[in-house]
């Protein structure tokens, strides 16, 4: 089998953070607004973070007798590490399928969309599987529904969610802005006798502007409910297709989310649950790719043995949980 001499960037191709943000969100998907992208330059390293208990210090004396100094604190930092992974995988253009169907140009857009969509279906598996990880992640962070929404007659969907608001407050102080669920989660959510009655007395049920999401906004007071859409073929290549939600569909959670817009550090100064890291290091100020900082590099080489061209689509990335204490699991949430 041929292997390439030379890999050639194809810069028209490639896709910024922003693009591959986008890209995501036409699909359904909603990881990159549950861990939002931040780009390093460095692509394994330590950085010093808070410990939650610093994050909000206690009430303190601060008035200033005459000729007194004025009452000073330390804090505690500790250590993280991150280390991106590359990520990647290929199509393959080949000539015979070129010659019988269509042009390059056409060949070329088409696979490269499949070789994003490909990368985007993982990082999207991995953050929901990260961020609803009931057994590990958030295994100190996590209860079960009271009654499973799916009893719609007697489930307590409202109660569920405050006390997961609550439990963030104390977990790390501050209180969560993201509830996220699946769109199962959420039909069942809205079904229940609770959230109806609800519905109807704010005027939200009525069929000519019904709102859900906006109601459940002002209902727990957040700034986000992020439905998860999409689903994947779990089933292996050649078997009957099985589809399955990317977000468990008995599960939902309560998170800090700090949406900076790729502006910030690793460590905000108020608690977040997690980012997904991207590496830039070698890749930064590519011409004609956003601000220079690239998500997803869109290779192209020659391979003769099949007679064709492949379209490699590639980065390095991390998916990280930063303060775990940040979010709170919610599980039998649906039976």
């Amino acid at each position: 089998m041929g292997s390439p001499s030379t890999a050639i960037t194809r810069l028209d191709l490639s896709i910024s953070y922003a693009e591959f943000a986008l890209a995501a969100a036409r699909k359904g998907y909603i990881g990159l607004q549950v861990m939002p992208a931040i780009g390093v330059d460095i692509e394994a390293a330590d950085f010093a973070k808070l410990a939650v208990a610093e994050l909000t210090s206690n009430v303190e004396t601060t008035e200033r007798q005459p000729k007194a100094t004025y009452s000073r604190d330390s804090f505690q930092w500790t250590t993280d590490s991150y280390a991106v992974q590359e990520h990647g995988v290929e199509e393959v253009v080949d000539d015979a399928t070129i010659e019988r169907y269509g042009d390059i140009l056409r060949a070329e857009v088409i696979h490269t969309q499949r070789a994003i969509d490909r990368v985007l279906r993982r990082l999207e598996y991995d953050i929901a599987d990260l961020a609803f990880d009931s057994t590990t992640t958030f295994s100190s962070y996590n209860t079960a529904a009271s009654t499973a929404w799916t009893t719609r007659s007697t489930a307590t969907p409202v109660e569920d969610i405050d006390d997961a608001i609550e439990s963030v407050i104390g977990q790390c102080g501050m209180r969560p802005n993201a509830l996220v669920l699946s769109d199962y989660a959420l039909t069942e959510m809205t079904r229940t006798a609770q959230i109806q009655d609800l519905l109807k007395y704010s005027g939200q049920d009525d069929p000519k502007m019904l709102r859900a999401i906006s109601g459940l906004k002002d209902l727990f007071d957040l700034d986000y409910v992020l439905v998860g859409k999409a689903n994947y073929n779990s089933a292996i290549r050649g078997a009957t297709a099985s589809f399955s939600r990317f977000w468990d569909a008995t599960k939902a959670g309560v998170y800090c989310v700090n949406n900076d817009g790729m502006q910030g550090d690793l460590e905000a100064p108020t608690p977040h649950v997690g980012r997904t890291i991207f590496s830039t290091s070698g890749n930064a100020a590519v011409p004609g790719v956003g601000d220079g900082e690239d998500s997803l590099i869109v290779e192209e080489y020659r391979e003769e043995a099949r007679r064709g061209g492949v379209i490699r689509a590639r980065n390095k990335r991390q998916v990280k949980v930063i303060h775990a204490a940040a979010g709170h699991v919610i599980t039998g949430v649906t039976a």
